[in-house]
């Protein structure tokens, strides 16, 4: 079994609570109350500017073969933050609205693991993450009907985001053939840890 597939196995009871969730059910079915989803897009925002700085600080830990890879992820990033600037204006959404205590406390782990753990403990993470996305934007595109959300979807869904998972997976399991048992089973810790924040992640917008 592919490392890749490992963790997500470890984790598919915490992903079945989320995919799919009360957030992308409402936003597939065009039903969503505009402070749930400004309250997801404000965190969301400022959530991805803290994983520019996660992705900044663990390419000192690359080797040279990843730094093209590393550059393209974080020019994906900084266009998803030009995304969310250019629909919060189009939707007049406030993008600077008060941090949640679990998007603060989501983008802690997250600054937190880039100077502690390895490249590849922290690649596991990111993995998580991009996966979770394009898993749960994925199932609203085989729901959605045109709505005010098809940006969102048609960004994390796509066939270009679904290549970028895919190579993410690729590095991640190239690395995980090299480690040891001690830093798989610190992967296998974060990506779960980072399985349940993405869950607390969408029920915050109730909250």
């Amino acid at each position: 079994m592919k490392f890749s597939d490992y963790l997500i196995e470890k984790s598919k009871e915490i992903w079945k609570e989320f995919l799919p969730n009360k957030f992308l059910r409402e936003i597939a079915e065009d039903k969503i109350k505009k402070e749930a989803f400004e309250k997801w897009l404000s965190n969301d925002y400022n959530f991805v500017k803290n994983a520019l700085r996660f992705m900044n600080i663990i390419s000192a830990k690359i080797p040279d073969k990843l730094i093209p890879f590393m550059t393209e992820s974080i020019c994906y990033i900084k266009e998803e933050l030009k995304m969310f600037e250019e629909k919060a204006k189009e939707m007049k959404i406030n993008l600077n609205n008060k941090v949640s205590f679990i998007c603060q406390s989501y983008s802690n782990f997250l600054i937190s693991s880039a100077f502690i753990h390895t490249f590849f403990e922290n690649l596991a993470i990111y993995y998580c993450e991009e996966k979770a996305y394009y898993e749960a934007w994925n199932w609203v595109k085989k729901h959605v009907k045109n709505n005010s959300y098809k940006k969102f979807v048609e960004h994390w869904s796509s066939e270009d985001f679904r290549l970028y998972v895919e190579k993410i997976e690729e590095i991640l399991n190239e690395f995980a053939n090299q480690a040891g048992e001690y830093e798989k089973k610190e992967a296998e810790k974060l990506f779960i840890e980072t399985s349940k924040f993405e869950k607390l992640f969408w029920d915050m917008a109730y909250e």
